[in-house]
């Protein structure tokens, strides 16, 4: 086969693994945006008739959604990283883009189911509706989304982790052979010729 075809054909597939493995990590988003929605704390606020205030301190209220967040993704990246290799032994940079391009989308996915699972993200309509000194459960959503890229970077490192304690060796490398090295190919013995360019002795 010509090299062209032989590199159009593992561009193509790549591309497939890409798009199998992106497509397979993405429909697993809703399942951590329930599972976020599910577990996650709530985050108190207490509205002063006008305005909404957090009740407790922000970074222990932003720790505890975040965190929850941050685990679920990692555990799951994990997940995914080890099947993927269980699936596709031999990588490719096509698992590796699926995963990456996969775990972005699902994690966007997940924090935008959580979101519209969770209560309404309009603080001021509900700090009216709560009343002075109401107290009311504030959406869930994430702090920063950095935290999006939790899930693919550790898909991505438990596929690469598996991938070199697991995945298939090449072989060892022989020494090059220079063609006058080795035993002579078989025929009839032949002799040097004599040092002083005379006939060769007789055997």
């Amino acid at each position: 086969m010509p090299d062209g075809e032989t590199e159009q054909a593992v561009g193509v597939a790549d591309a497939w693994a890409w798009l199998g493995t992106a497509a397979a990590v993405t429909l697993l988003g809703p399942v951590l945006g329930l599972l976020w929605w599910w577990l996650a704390p709530d985050v108190a606020y207490v509205s002063d008739g006008q305005q909404a205030f957090l009740r407790h301190n922000e970074s222990e209220a932003s720790f505890g959604v975040d965190g929850t967040f941050v685990l679920l993704a990692a555990l799951l990246g994990i997940v995914c990283g080890a099947l993927a290799f269980l699936v596709r032994r031999h990588g490719g940079v096509g698992v590796v883009l699926g995963l990456t391009s996969g775990g972005v989308l699902g994690s966007w996915l997940a924090a935008w189911l959580g979101g519209v699972l969770g209560p309404g993200a309009d603080l001021t309509a509900r700090a009216l509706d709560a009343g002075r000194g109401g107290v009311f459960t504030g959406p869930l959503e994430l702090s920063s989304m950095v935290l999006l890229l939790v899930w693919p970077l550790a898909a991505v490192a438990t596929h690469l982790v598996a991938l070199g304690t697991r995945g298939p060796r090449d072989a060892d490398p022989q020494p090059p052979v220079h063609p006058n090295w080795g035993p002579a190919p078989d025929g009839p013995a032949t002799h040097d010729p004599a040092p002083d360019g005379g006939p060769a002795p007789r055997g």
